[in-house]
């Protein structure tokens, strides 16, 4: 998913006590579960690589994020998503099982490494008990580098039955069908899944894709780079590519995913996205996101569509549960934590916002963290206390309107206008989002400029118009005549 909705979460209502502190009364983060894990649930732990060449790391990560995606086809298995193990990349050896069993919340840990050789390559991988230490399975697989294409089905396969005692003839088949019978095609694919999700900034993104790209050219049927491109155009739009030029990109890869495997269900969560964005149809990107979820409710992604496609139709609470779902889908995947956050706020229930921000600060970074409570507190009213948890750089001026207005509450005016011409500036060399310009201007009172850039972002089909309805920094340009005709191009 990505960092403008998707690289941008228990219930909520009586439930800020849990959220705020552990089961045994420690902040977060918890070193006791709130509850007894599922008796089948897994985590996969990030296999260590052993090869002499560092670069061969791509091949460890990726295999460990394919066997995590294998799992999750099997739905009597609960299993850890990547963003939930990433925690414990490289320290799995150095803790015992049963205290990573407790951290995880999981009965079963698969833990494994990689060593690549010349064209050899060997994998050792074991399936243990958590709490007893005592190990179900393990294999020691030698292959050459080119006959790697089943490896991490296999595997999959052989966790899954030791864990279920028999696998049902559907999670077989699920398992047991191929990615590509292209080696090369598929090293291509494990090297873009590295980019990807090694960081949420342009360059990593558009890593990814020129790899998922080479990867497609040897095998166009390969429908996971199709999805995993879907994913990546989408995090560049918003806060690096206009929506019109980035989205398309998306639907597309999203389209070719679905036609080759209808069970993608990130790509059609990015489908929904691209809908959402582009034609401005709430109703069509309810019911792809819907769809997205029938077939893996696991995947964080289709809830925050269907939660801001609520949002743009004014569903505020239904909003919120949708939202509360993806963050229960993975809290670790930090969009989760933005977009329930973001939609907390814009419902005003700012009580839960301040409930849920130590856990945020357990799993995120504290500059993404601080910019949360920033805008918290200019919800609340402190628009002086928010300035300095505040940044109009951070991707495409996501939190830029209420750091202007932070300003102007302190009283300086010169650095609020100088800020929107900086703004105004990065457009130049790049991309800036032109919604953070219309609201950054309404807070300065220019409305005729606040209504032309708002205009800008129905053209460059930004997909933060999601929230232009509910967004209070909006009103004042919501007011004005002019908006009437933006606003009934919004199919919401």
């Amino acid at each position: 998913m990505r960092p403008s909705l998707l690289l941008i979460l228990g219930c909520v209502i009586g439930q800020r006590d849990l959220w705020s502190q552990c089961s045994d009364g420690s902040p977060p983060p918890c070193t006791r579960p709130l509850r007894a894990p599922p008796a089948n649930s897994v985590a996969v732990l990030y296999f260590d690589n052993l090869s002499r060449d560092t670069a061969d790391a791509f091949l460890a990560d990726g295999l460990t994020e394919e066997i995590i995606i294998r799992l999750g086809q099997v739905p009597r298995l609960d299993v850890k998503s990547r963003f939930e193990v990433q925690r414990f990349r490289g320290r799995a050896t150095v803790q015992d099982p049963p205290t990573l069993g407790r951290s995880l919340n999981a009965v079963y840990l698969v833990t494994g490494s990689v060593q690549r050789a010349g064209d050899r390559v060997r994998l050792r991988v074991a399936l243990v008990r958590s709490a007893t230490r005592a190990q179900l399975w393990g294999d020691v697989i030698d292959r050459a580098s080119s006959d790697l294409l089943t490896v991490e089905s296999d595997i999959a396969r052989e966790v899954a039955t030791a864990i279920t005692g028999q696998l049902l003839p559907a999670e077989r088949a699920r398992l047991d069908r191929p990615l590509t019978s292209d080696p090369i095609a598929y090293e291509e694919y494990l090297r873009g899944l590295q980019s990807l999700h090694s960081s949420t900034d342009e360059v990593a993104q558009r890593g990814a894709l020129a790899h998922f790209d080479r990867a497609i050219a040897r095998d166009s049927g390969l429908a996971a780079a199709f999805a995993a491109a879907a994913n990546a155009w989408a995090n560049l739009a918003d806060g690096f590519l206009p929506g019109r030029d980035a989205y398309v990109r998306a639907r597309e890869a999203a389209r070719q995913a679905i036609a080759r495997d209808s069970s993608e269900a990130r790509a059609i969560a990015m489908l929904a996205l691209s809908v959402l964005a582009l034609d401005w149809d709430a109703r069509e990107a309810e019911r792809l996101a819907r769809r997205a979820i029938a077939v893996d409710p696991r995947v964080a992604d289709g809830h925050l569509v269907l939660s801001n496609a609520l949002m743009a139709a004014g569903r505020i609470d239904e909003s919120i549960e949708a939202a509360r779902r993806g963050w229960m889908a993975d809290s670790l995947y930090t969009i989760t934590g933005v977009i329930y956050a973001d939609a907390l706020i814009y419902g005003r229930r700012l009580d839960d916002v301040a409930a849920l921000l130590p856990r945020l600060r357990a799993v995120m970074s504290p500059v993404e963290v601080n910019l949360v409570e920033g805008t918290l507190r200019a919800a609340r009213g402190d628009l002086r206390g928010a300035a300095p948890l505040l940044s109009w750089r951070y991707y495409g001026g996501r939190y830029a309107g209420t750091y202007v207005r932070a300003l102007l509450a302190r009283g300086d005016t010169v650095l609020a206008r100088a800020t929107v011409d900086s703004m105004i500036s990065a457009r130049t060399p790049g991309y800036y989002n032109p919604l953070a310009i219309a609201r950054a201007y309404a807070a300065l009172g220019d409305i005729d400029q606040g209504v032309e850039w708002l205009g800008r972002a129905f053209e460059e089909r930004t997909e933060w118009l999601t929230y232009v309805r509910v967004d209070d920094q909006l009103a004042p340009l919501r007011a004005d005549p002019r908006y009437a005709v933006l606003d009934r191009q919004l199919r919401y």
